[in-house]
């Protein structure tokens, strides 16, 4: 069996972060040699800091990354990524918006692909904007660089060192589709599996704001130059 490193990026998670810790620990339970879950408290001014370094005295598998201020998603998954020993790297946000099969479900196909891209199997159950926004964007992106993917902003898990590799230009979510889409683009191989969402328990989602909208197409734009013109997917 492989062994896995699961970055929890959190920022004012502290209703959340535990609930999230747990189902991870469910979802890895039998699945890998080693593992570990590296909580990256992102500049959190609740108690989400405090909850982390609680949950790693109690469970030797967490580890705990604090940044003194908050860097986003993008640079605080990164942050992750840099202090990640094990030989694949899943990303799981620590708003535990992801339900346990689906977890389960996401860490049983590590190894069966390079990638592993989950995609939102509910989309249903999200407000009708980001429905909206999440169709018309995946559909740009596979028109774009002829690709069929069903979703691109799901966390995927990598192999740690094609993870390192693969560069990113946005502090924005749009980076989670920046990485998949380079990583294709190099030829690495990816096994899309099915991903159902539920709602948060505390706090909303910032996820969609116009600033993020704006970011991907904007990411999307620079990729495409790497891709298509330079021909450098990884830089």
């Amino acid at each position: 069996m492989s062994s896995l490193s699961i970055v929890v990026p959190a920022r004012n998670e502290e209703g959340n972060l535990k609930d999230c810790v747990q189902t991870v620990l469910g979802a890895v339970d039998g699945l890998f040699t080693e593992y570990e879950i590296v909580i990256v408290d992102d500049g959190s001014t609740d108690g989400t800091g405090a909850l982390a370094d609680r949950l790693a005295s109690e469970i030797p598998a967490v580890r705990v990354v604090h940044n003194p201020v908050g860097t986003g998603f993008a640079l605080a998954y990164r942050r992750g990524l840099e202090v990640a020993s094990k030989e694949y790297v899943g990303l799981i946000p620590g708003d535990n918006e992801i339900q346990p099969v689906s977890m389960r479900a996401i860490f049983e196909a590590v190894g069966t692909a390079p990638i592993v891209a989950p995609f939102t199997a509910n989309q249903a159950d999200r407000p009708w904007l980001r429905r909206v926004l999440s169709r018309t964007f995946t559909e740009t992106v596979n028109t774009l660089f002829g690709l069929r993917l069903r979703y691109f902003q799901g966390p995927s898990v990598y192999p740690t060192a094609l993870a390192r590799r693969i560069p990113t230009t946005t502090r924005g979510y749009a980076f989670l589709a920046e990485m998949l889409i380079r990583a294709l683009a190099a030829g690495h191989r990816a096994v899309e599996v099915p991903m159902y969402i539920q709602p948060r328990q505390f706090g909303a989602s910032r996820a969609v704001t116009t600033r993020n909208v704006v970011t991907s197409l904007k990411t999307v734009a620079l990729v495409l130059w790497d891709v298509k013109v330079r021909r450098r997917p990884l830089g």
